[in-house]
């Protein structure tokens, strides 16, 4: 419940994000649309999986096979984000100022491919729940980075 509260919280603050800087001006950035796109995705996906998983076990379902359902669900939203993210930096600028280095990129893809695999695993063999709330704090925290950083380039830009 705590991330379906936080995730709901984080795409409401992503309407101020709009508010500040540039946005209010409609002049947005590459990188700044595809930055607010992601926190929206990512937002409601934790937000997604996490009311999914209440709904399984409400409606009786056994743990095992609700943690199950949500790590291959986890696991195909993971990769998909992966390669979204991938076409998108490919398209951006290099000379963008506001491009994270190429060896974060990569390090959070990386990180991101882990926890896929690791939903993978406990959607396979594991039937764990750690494994699933895992992916989803992790999925958060990239929306979280996220949201910083669009703050800190409308601070910026002011």
């Amino acid at each position: 419940m705590i991330l379906v509260e936080a995730s709901v919280a984080m795409a409401g603050f992503s309407g101020v994000v709009v508010v500040f800087g540039r946005r209010a001006e409609r002049e947005w950035s590459p990188i700044e649309r595809h930055r607010l796109e992601y926190l929206l995705t990512a937002s409601f996906t934790v937000l997604f999986l996490s009311l999914a998983a209440l709904v399984l076990l409400h409606a009786g379902t056994d743990p095992q096979t609700t943690w199950r359902i949500g790590s291959a669900t986890w696991s195909i939203i993971g990769t998909y984000v992966i390669v979204l993210i991938t076409r998108r930096a490919a398209r951006v600028s290099r000379d963008d100022p506001e491009l994270p280095n190429a060896a974060w990129i990569v390090l959070l893809l990386g990180l991101t491919g882990a926890f896929v695999l690791l939903s993978l695993a406990n959607a396979l063999t594991m039937r764990e729940f750690w494994p699933f709330l895992a992916a989803l704090v992790w999925l958060f925290g990239l929306a979280c980075y996220v949201f910083t950083r669009l703050i800190l380039v409308a601070r910026r830009s002011n």
